[in-house]
């Protein structure tokens, strides 16, 4: 087994299986490419042109660009924890740098609404949970929506379901619910002739359990249905849905396609991206995209309400003679 591909056997993940074996592949391709900068330009000029026309680059942002008041936020290629080779180069997606960019797009002054334009396999599942939820968040404060433009599958799907409503092409790709591990296990000699034996302490069979073995199976499988577990729970709270509609109606680890996950009901709509985008200006200018001040002004509207009604109450109470 290659380095690049062991090194991606070592974590669970929420991703289109077919995937693993193409990134390392291209991980190895690309540590002796010496026109690394060429390629980082290239990535960054299709980032802006999935923004749209007029788009300017966010101050202190890695992707994230502003058009019209909305924040808009690319999810492409497969999801790492942190930024490595793939995605400075071939335009895959660091959690680190999309939590960044978020947090900017919500600070801004300038940004009323936000949208993720996704087309992304999956990724990792490290800080993926975590990132959904910030997602979540900031959904209560800022109009945030998303669109999937090719796929959003496993992962990608996840970090979806947290925006207040999803859009789709009409061929976009939408599931793969689940969680998977590609174990390795060496059963020849490496290039070298060498092959490597671990052995672990008594007190920790399960640290390396062997996939090719019941006992080893259920151990990988365990970890892999608890993991499952958080991600169904999180989709099903985002889409509103209960979890066992999320087991039985949303493709049970395969994928839905255009039509076919609006009527599931894991996503919203099938439209243009042109047609989300305008959606989110037009909430964005309505309300400003700030829902926690809107829902400050309903607060004090009513309180005002119950203050009036007070004071009708006492204009209407009989006064005692003198």
């Amino acid at each position: 087994m290659s380095r690049a591909l062991a090194a991606l056997t070592n974590q669970f993940w929420a991703i289109d299986p077919s995937w693993l074996p193409l990134m390392a592949s291209i991980a190895q391709r690309g540590s002796g490419n010496s026109n690394l900068e060429s390629s980082r330009e290239w990535v960054k000029r299709d980032h802006l042109a999935m923004a749209g026309p007029g788009a300017q680059k966010l101050p202190g942002a890695n992707r994230a660009y502003v058009v019209d008041g909305v924040g808009v936020l690319p999810i492409t290629g497969p999801i790492f924890p942190r930024a490595n080779l793939l995605t400075e180069v071939s335009g895959a997606s660091s959690l680190t740098m999309l939590q960044n960019d978020h947090r900017l797009l919500l600070a801004s002054k300038e940004v009323r609404g936000i949208m993720l334009l996704l087309d992304s396999p999956g990724g990792a599942v490290s800080g993926v949970a975590d990132f959904a939820s910030r997602v979540a968040l900031g959904a209560a404060r800022k109009e945030t929506r998303a669109f999937v433009m090719g796929s959003a599958a496993s992962a990608a799907y996840w970090i979806a379901s947290s925006a207040s409503h999803i859009s789709i092409d009409r061929t976009a790709v939408l599931g793969s619910i689940g969680v998977v591990a590609a174990v390795p296990k060496q059963v020849e000699p490496d290039e070298s002739g060498e092959i490597w034996i671990e052995v672990v302490s008594s007190n920790a069979p399960n640290k390396r359990p062997d996939p090719q073995s019941e006992d080893g199976l259920s151990v990988i499988r365990g970890s892999l249905n608890a993991i499952e577990g958080v991600f169904i729970g999180d989709v099903a709270k985002g889409r509103k849905v209960s979890i066992s509609k999320v087991r039985s109606e949303f493709g049970q680890g395969g994928v839905l396609i255009g039509a076919d996950a609006v009527k599931a009901g894991m996503v919203d709509k099938v439209e243009s991206q042109s047609a989300a985008m305008n959606a989110v200006r037009m909430l964005a200018r309505i309300g400003g995209g700030q829902r926690v001040a809107a829902r400050g002004s309903l607060r004090i509207s009513a309180d005002a309400q119950r203050r009036a009604n007070l004071r009708r109450l006492t204009a209407l109470r009989p006064r005692a003679s003198p």
